[in-house]
C-alpha cells in the first residue's frame, strides 16, 4: 500500500525550519536564563519531530516477492 508522502514531507520541512530558526534566534537574543531553555527545548522538539519523519519517508521493501504464473490466453476467430 502506497501513500501520500508529501504532506509528511510538508511538515517535515515546516518543523525542520521553524525548529531550526527558534534556536538561532534564542541564541542571538539576549533573554534570561528560563526564557532561553525554554525557548531552547522547544527549538529542539521541532527538530526532533523533523528527524523522526525521515524513516517514514523512505520506500517501504516488498514483503512478498511477485511470482511468474503461466497464463493462458485463447482468441477467437
Amino acid at each position: 500500500m502506497t501513500r501520500d508522502r508529501s504532506l509528511s514531507m510538508l511538515l517535515m520541512a515546516l518543523f525542520g525550519i521553524s525548529g531550526t530558526f527558534i534556536l538561532v534566534f534564542t541564541w542571538l537574543q539576549p533573554m534570561s536564563g528560563m526564557e532561553r531553555v525554554l525557548s531552547t527545548v522547544l527549538g529542539a522538539i521541532g527538530l526532533g519531530v523533523a528527524l523522526s519523519q525521515v524513516p517514514r519517508l523512505r520506500f517501504p521493501k516488498a514483503v512478498a516477492e511477485a511470482e511468474n504464473v503461466p497464463v493462458g490466453a485463447e482468441t477467437r476467430d
